[in-house]
């Protein structure tokens, strides 16, 4: 099919054009979700160094350990508060290296340490806590560290995933996102046989009698949920991926399960992290992270997490490759600023997916991928990419497979429409890591960035797409006049009582009879809009978004002259409507279905005319379909109730 572009000026999404249309809208309120324990107690300090140092097995969730924790006093304070889970034995806090004892208290998952002394604003200090026990729990998915087998190749793995509040299960910590750990020591002890994997590079191995010392060290801010570690009978696969800079390069280390059916499986996608590596360097910036490694360690986790420099992961398929290693940029690097913009790590690193597939597969591998994500998306008629403060805490809610991750990936992708030029997308993407790097972010700071950089006024996009709920449903009615479309467009929402109009540019595929294609876009801006188009030639169809670019759902209706070879009345319609043919005994077929798609009346070879009894309808809008003489015609017929 020959693809002729058109562009008319009342159409064209110059950035004048798309400032005027995205008007201001008014700023989003509503409170953010803070740690309860923030105000009194986890304010006064902030995180500098943890040495910690554990024994693990990888056939169970029994740990034993010292954490000496480096703190700097922000405000006065002469007690230190931090979180671990109660069925953990706190056996001995002293301070360090002067070996003082210190008394404390630990009671509903947290620790109250009583100092030597009271601390002031810019003194630093250090607690050495001793503590050990069976840190499993029954919290599935979400408990913060796992023993399990692998279904596939029955190796057993102990592994930690402390997102979103876990952490406190298997380490003593700090849960409050803004203090990131400006660096991390961690020694891990097991049996020898073994290899325990962690964040940042492998610094030393040292073995004694039965054991094996690993001691992993990381350099780069991390997020208190990032800290990790998984442990099994691993082998070590390892290689160099190239950076934007050819002559730069990462470590990409591998910690697979020892067996050659793993490398049989999955070699070739281990492998294809290299070039996900590069492709993303070049995209968004060089790996974040490059001079230490990227990695991953298996563990039958159903999925993957992003634990910086080295991600657990259960297998190597495409686009779960690409999610994790995505959020290394967006998640690890710039860390969501509160739980409730979660979209700025899932959602991204979801976008990456279908980034990855464009470059790395073809085109139609990346319609694919976002065919899928749209359904997923579409399962959720109500609910915000924003996660309100009241369902914060709820872990399902928070990872919402349908909101956080697909239909957060989507708003890029429109957002990426919008802007109708890829290397102003990316240069968005590029300053927003640059202007946040090792910090956190909010879905309002990315706003402010892709603003800025744009030049475009974005709040109605947010307020409606990522505060608002669900998503537009379209009716397009259209008709030929001469050499001019005639085009209604009817939008209502998913969830009306809350959003009820999504102020979005759409683009429609016109379908000629010679086989060619005008593209044009429009810009709903009403709940109703009109709009002319001019077209060269006879139209045969149209096809809304043709390209997926919106989450969306749409109906497309051709409109008649009317004077088309048949009668119907009358319209809107109480109880009986008529159909009629001149000249003819019967109608081929007679159709009616509802907005939705569902048939609600069909016969074929109808008497003619036909008189209809519609009075059992619900009252509403409805198509009206009739076949005669391989013509099929359409109409909108209205059902109302007479009081």
């Amino acid at each position: 099919m020959i693809r002729i572009h058109i562009t008319l000026l009342f159409l064209a999404l110059s950035a004048a054009a798309v400032a005027q249309v995205y008007h201001s809208c008014p700023a989003h309120p509503g409170g953010e979700y803070e740690n309860p324990l923030y105000d009194q107690w986890l304010s006064a300090y902030d995180v500098k160094h943890y040495l910690l140092t554990l024994e693990v097995s990888n056939t169970d969730t029994h740990i034993e350990g010292v954490a000496e924790i480096v703190v700097e006093v922000v405000r006065d304070m002469d007690t230190l508060v931090l979180e671990l889970q109660d069925s953990l034995e706190v056996t001995d806090i002293e301070t360090s290296p002067a070996g003082t004892s210190l008394d404390f208290e630990h009671i509903n998952q947290t620790i109250y340490i009583k100092l030597d002394r009271s601390y002031h604003p810019g003194e630093v200090f250090r607690v050495k806590i001793s503590y050990g026990g069976e840190a499993g729990n029954d919290r599935g998915f979400f408990a913060g560290i796992n023993s399990k087998k692998d279904s596939n190749y029955g190796f057993d793995v102990t592994y930690t995933l402390s997102e979103p509040h876990n952490a406190r299960d298997w380490f003593p910590v700090k849960q409050v996102l803004e203090d990131k750990i400006d660096s991390f020591t961690f020694t891990l002890v097991c049996d020898k046989e073994l290899l325990a994997g962690s964040n940042g590079i492998l610094v030393e191995v040292e073995e004694a009698g039965a054991w094996r010392k690993h001691t992993w060290e990381t350099h780069y801010p991390m997020a208190y949920y990032l800290v990790s570690f998984a442990v099994a009978d691993y082998m070590d696969y390892s290689f160099y991926a190239p950076l934007s800079d050819e002559n730069d390069s990462v470590l990409v280390q591998n910690y697979i399960y020892d067996t050659e059916e793993v490398m049989s499986d999955w070699k070739e996608q281990i492998d294809e992290t290299g070039a996900m590596i590069t492709l993303f360097s070049h995209l968004l910036g060089d790996y974040p992270f490059a001079e230490e490694k990227y990695g991953h360690a298996m563990a039958p986790l159903g999925g993957g997490m992003e634990h910086q420099t080295m991600t657990t992961i259960h297998t190597f398929k495409f686009s779960l490759v690409a999610h994790e290693l995505a959020h290394q940029w967006f998640g690890d690097y710039i860390t969501c600023g509160n739980w409730q913009d979660i979209w700025i790590n899932e959602g991204f690193a979801s976008y990456m997916e279908y980034v990855a597939a464009e470059h790395l597969r073809n085109q139609e591998a990346a319609d694919d991928w976002m065919e899928n994500a749209i359904s997923i998306a579409l399962s959720a008629p109500e609910g915000s990419v924003y996660v309100p403060e009241d369902e914060v805490e709820d872990d399902y809610r928070l990872f919402s497979y349908s909101l956080s991750y697909k239909k957060g990936s989507i708003l890029l992708h429109m957002i990426r429409f919008i802007l109708d030029n890829d290397e102003l997308f990316f240069d968005v993407l590029r300053t927003y890591l640059t202007n946040y790097q090792n910090g956190l972010a909010t879905g309002a700071d990315f706003q402010a960035i892709l603003e800025e950089v744009s030049d475009l006024d974005f709040s109605c996009f947010f307020e409606q797409w990522y505060y608002g709920e669900g998503y537009p449903i379209f009716q397009l009615f259209w008709e030929q006049v001469g050499d001019s479309l005639l085009i209604r467009s009817e939008q209502t929402g998913t969830a009306a009582h809350i959003t009820p109009l999504f102020q979005v540019p759409f683009e429609l595929e016109i379908v000629l009879s010679n086989g060619q294609s005008q593209y044009v876009r429009l810009d709903q801006q009403n709940n109703v809009d009109e709009f002319t188009v001019p077209v060269k030639g006879m139209v045969e169809r149209i096809v809304f978004d043709p390209d997926n670019h919106l989450l969306k759902t749409a109906t497309v209706i051709q409109r008649f002259p009317r004077d088309e070879p048949y009668k119907y009345g009358p319209n809107p319609v109480s109880n009986e409507l008529t159909i009629q043919f001149p000249n003819s005994s019967i109608i081929d077929a007679v159709r009616i279905t509802n907005y939705a798609g569902q048939e609600i009346y069909k016969e074929t070879d109808a008497e003619n005319p036909l008189v209809l009894n519609l009075s059992y309808l619900a009252d509403g809008a409805y198509l009206l379909e009739l076949t005669k003489a391989s013509d099929t015609y359409q109409e909108r017929i209205v059902k109302i109730s007479v009081n």
